[in-house]
């Protein structure tokens, strides 16, 4: 008996895009093994234009006959080449003299030109004849809410889902003699039950003399008549149907969620029974049309079907797909001026930011930094890869009464892309900080100078350090008991709330009738309605409150040692000014 599964299973290994619409200079997303690939970034940004470039080279339309608008060239300048190429392998076909395997396949189109769509073979020599099933090897399938379940469970054309999956049944049908002759001997009985209807038989009858007539003429006599199967492909007989307790439903009964779920389901059944590569599944932001817990189930069976052998590339506003685990297939997209850059990181890249940024090196290790994170993150502080800026603050009082006082003073921090996160404890201001300045997310720190869980001053020399702050600085910063504002960091003095009271006049009475009002005592439920009622009287409280929101609106990202995803491990990299603090401390307060 054969086996389904091909000898070899196509693969895509990376696509690069150059003068594409958003994307100007030549960007490159890899595609690690067993890992869905996650495109993430603000709206605008360029994930629509990356999945169009997979479209485009893996697509069901051949690339040679593209109809390439105006709009498609970087800045609609028709001279910008666009240059797309995807480096493959596994590819059972060969071509050429003397034949070759192929390890990429390549785009390019400048207006007014022939479009130039080439295979790369071994040696690098072009080869320009790409027949449709050398292109079947590799293909793309878009799963959103345009492209839906009634289209991918359809023959429609050859590379929907379906398709697919009965061409491979066919196949393994068709190498079985005897099968197939009992096959037929159904079917005839099949078509002799249909001609018991009086009207279809007549109807049949109809059709066959009025095609008989018309097509009389015809090379090989051909005529017209009704089957129960298609003898190019048995398996075309069957369809697929939803079943909702004991009834079959029609695909439009479904909602879309379910229908994108579905799909889904049939294309991981098709990679676990058939293949082990060969398709590339793009899901175009897979949190539509589903609720938040959905989202999280489905993010762990995309990982599951990923880890099974299926090519999976998402994009998403959601922080429940992101896997710190799968931080090599992190995508981050962002606008540089009118151009698109992508940001893409390893465990070796973060390992080196955060030795380089002044993270005990005796501790943090290249194999645990990555499970370190992973373990640690939750969707909440995830949600700052959506931001164009983030604030991470001590806890949930900041986090709720801080965007408060900047809105009143002209700030919407959300209108303004602002995330203002709380991380559980200043201990862990300095961790997020490093991972979303590596990823080039401007990042300001607000904590104060509670010594309550942090006496000896660690956790708030880390934080400080991180962002460069030097020796000569921190002592006065971590000794003060008033407020210190900074390019890259606020400190509330000895906490929030008694930071607040020093500096207007009618907090505590405001914090009375608020407690009053809203029967609770929750610490930051009152510090945020505070924060509404206060008068906005010229005081120092106000101004300091303005000082902060000049230095969010002009804050720029934190501009990293490591630029690029590492490739191997290195040797731990000494912070010497941080190094120095840390024997200061130790021999201060004897640790």
């Amino acid at each position: 008996m054969p086996t389904c599964k091909p000898a070899y299973m196509a693969k895509l290994n990376s696509i690069s895009i150059e003068g594409f619409r958003s994307i100007r200079d030549e960007v490159t997303i890899r595609f690690p093994n067993n890992k869905p690939v996650v495109l993430i970034g603000e709206n605008n940004c360029g994930k629509s234009n990356v999945i169009r470039a997979l479209d485009i080279l893996f697509g069901e339309y051949h690339p040679k006959y593209k109809d390439v608008e105006h709009f498609d060239h970087h800045g609609r300048d028709s001279k910008t080449p666009i240059v797309i190429s995807g480096s493959v392998s596994n590819f059972s076909g060969v071509l050429g003299r003397p034949p070759q395997r192929i390890n990429a396949f390549k785009f390019k189109c400048i207006k007014g030109s022939e479009i130039e769509y080439v295979a790369l073979l071994e040696d690098g020599t072009p080869h320009g004849y790409i027949s449709n099933d050398v292109r079947g090897e590799l293909t793309s399938i878009i799963v959103n809410s345009e492209h839906n379940l009634s289209y991918q469970l359809s023959y429609t054309s050859k590379h929907t889902l379906l398709s697919k999956v009965m061409k491979v049944l066919h196949k393994s049908l068709i190498s079985d003699e005897q099968r197939v002759a009992a096959l037929k001997k159904l079917y005839v009985e099949i078509q002799n039950t249909f001609d018991e209807v009086p009207e279809f038989k007549q109807f049949k009858g109809s059709m066959s003399t009025i095609s008989g007539e018309i097509l009389a003429n015809m090379s090989y006599m051909l005529q017209m008549d009704f089957s129960a199967y298609d003898p190019s492909n048995y398996f075309k007989s069957l369809r697929v149907n939803p079943i909702e307790g004991t009834d079959a439903r029609s695909f439009e009964e479904l909602g879309t969620g379910q229908q994108q779920l579905l799909a889904l389901a049939f294309a991981h059944a098709y990679c676990k029974s058939f293949i082990n590569g060969d398709i590339v599944l793009i899901l175009d932001e897979p949190e539509s049309h589903l609720h938040p817990l959905a989202q999280k189930w489905l993010s762990k069976m995309i990982i599951k079907m990923a880890a099974d052998g299926l090519q999976i590339v998402i994009t998403t506003h959601s922080a429940n797909f992101i896997d710190l685990f799968n931080i090599d297939s992190l995508f981050l997209l962002r606008k540089n001026g009118q151009a698109t850059t992508v940001i893409n990181h390893s465990a070796e890249s973060l390992y080196k930011h955060c030795i380089a940024t002044g993270a005990n090196a005796d501790k943090t290790k290249v194999e645990t930094v990555v499970p370190f994170y992973a373990n640690h993150s939750t969707t909440h502080i995830l949600n700052g890869f959506f931001a164009k800026k983030v604030v991470l603050v001590e806890g949930l009082t900041e986090e709720l009464a801080l965007p408060i006082y900047l809105e009143r003073r002209g700030l919407d921090v959300t209108r303004e892309g602002i995330e203002i996160i709380g991380v559980h404890g200043k201990g862990n201001l300095a961790k997020w900080w490093r991972l979303f300045t590596l990823y080039g997310i401007p990042t300001f720190v607000c904590f104060d100078n509670d010594e309550k869980h942090d006496k000896q001053g660690i956790q708030r020399t880390d934080s400080l350090k991180a962002i460069g702050i030097t020796d000569d600085e921190l002592a006065a910063i971590i000794g003060t008991k008033d407020w210190a504002i900074s390019d890259g960091y606020c400190v509330f003095g000895v906490d929030f709330e008694t930071t607040m009271k020093k500096s207007f006049d009618d907090y505590n009475a405001v914090e009375v009738s608020q407690k009053e009002l809203l029967g609770t005592a929750s610490k930051h439920i009152v510090a945020r309605e505070v924060a509404r009622y206060l008068k906005m009287d010229e005081e120092k409280g106000w101004t300091n409150i303005d000082i902060i929101k000049t230095k969010l609106l002009s804050l720029e990202p934190f501009k990293p040692a490591v630029t690029a995803a590492a490739s191997a491990t290195t040797a731990p990299i000494k912070s010497t000014a941080t190094s120095d603090m840390l024997e200061q401390l130790k021999a201060k307060f004897g640790i």
